[in-house]
């Protein structure tokens, strides 16, 4: 984090869940990797060598993130994936063992079942449970010494589908089966709506409550999809009239290099006090390095696949371009280069 010292950055996010597993000593779930003895990359086995480590001589990965962010002068948030595990096949069913939590495996009933029946890899928000699981995840952390928390509901849609909570809902508001329209029919919204509005105010209230503990304010932020927000259950609109938001992160589902309209999002929050960022992702061709893959270049039977990044001059011209739509800054993911943090709000 000190190398962002003296840089334009003024808020680290810290996501500290992988799948449903921590990156900290958490009583809620576990920490990433424990229990395994083979894993299914180099890094995955790194990962869970220095967390267990650290772990085991008491020191909380959280509290040594937001002190350094601190001591750069920059405001730390935890950041919860909203809906973060891995199907249960992947690569060769190593990875959901490596980052899916024991509450995922053991509640399959919890998660979203299609227009068919089949059941899905995510949870769905319909069930209390899930909801209750992610809650207790944000009372942990937010007794660390953090400035905020962040939503990213980027990662990873969806939260709703057919499983029967939402589908006799549907039913009861419209008489008619729910297995008849399609899963971003517009009649969802609202349905979806107030539970996941139940939920953003169940974390705003758990920041206030901490923040009076701690006599300071903490922030709530989210990240979302210009044109998806609907159908994943954000309803942007009553959260920002409602005061529940310090800033809203606004993107695209997917690989960097995107454009799109941000003025309509920044009209939205005129009034509210949230700030509204440009959510910028980096990477614009390229993926994660698959356990396969990570096998043949330890080899020396494969180059490392290269990715194509948003360049410096790439970002300060998507940088004029949104100052001048009236966004307050811009969000970058999957950036780590320090050259790219200086001078963008110039």
């Amino acid at each position: 984090m000190l190398a962002f010292k003296d840089t334009q950055v003024a808020v680290m996010e810290w996501c500290m869940i992988a799948g449903s597993r921590a990156n900290y000593p958490s009583k809620v779930t576990e920490l990433i990797g424990d229990g395994m003895t083979e894993f299914p990359r180099r890094g995955d086995k790194l990962a869970h060598e220095t967390l267990k480590r650290m772990a085991d001589a008491g020191e909380h990965t959280l509290k040594i993130v937001a002190d350094a962010c601190h001591e750069a002068g920059i405001a730390c948030y935890a950041s919860l994936r909203v809906s973060g595990d891995y199907a249960e096949n992947m690569w060769g069913g190593s990875f959901p063992k490596f980052a899916n939590s024991t509450f995922w495996w053991q509640h399959p009933e919890f998660r979203i079942v299609d227009a068919k029946g089949k059941t899905g890899t995510r949870f769905s928000f319909a069930f209390p449970e899930v909801r209750e699981f992610k809650l207790a995840i944000l009372r942990e952390v937010v007794e660390a010494d953090i400035d905020g928390i962040n939503l990213d509901f980027q990662r990873h849609p969806i939260f709703f589908s057919f499983e029967k909570p939402m589908a006799d809902a549907f039913k009861a508001r419209y008489g008619i089966e729910a297995a008849t329209v399609l899963q971003d029919d517009p009649r969802w919204f609202p349905l979806r709506f107030e539970h996941m509005t139940g939920f953003v105010r169940d974390v705003r209230k758990i920041l206030d409550d901490a923040g009076k503990r701690k006599g300071r304010h903490l922030g709530l932020s989210v990240r979302i999809d210009w044109q998806k927000y609907p159908t994943w259950g954000c309803d942007i609109e009553t959260w920002l009239k409602h005061g529940l938001l310090d800033y809203l992160v606004v993107g695209q589902y997917g690989l960097g290099g995107y454009d799109f309209d941000i003025a309509p999002f920044v009209k939205m929050a005129n009034g509210s006090g949230c700030a509204v960022l440009f959510g910028e992702e980096a990477t614009v061709k390229g993926h994660d390095r698959t356990a396969e893959e990570d096998r043949l270049i330890a080899a020396g039977k494969m180059k490392p696949v290269p990715s194509t990044l948003l360049t410096r001059e790439h970002y300060l011209q998507r940088a004029n371009k949104i100052r001048d739509a009236g966004a307050q800054g811009l969000h970058l993911f999957n950036e780590t280069r320090k050259p790219m943090f200086q001078g963008l709000a110039d």
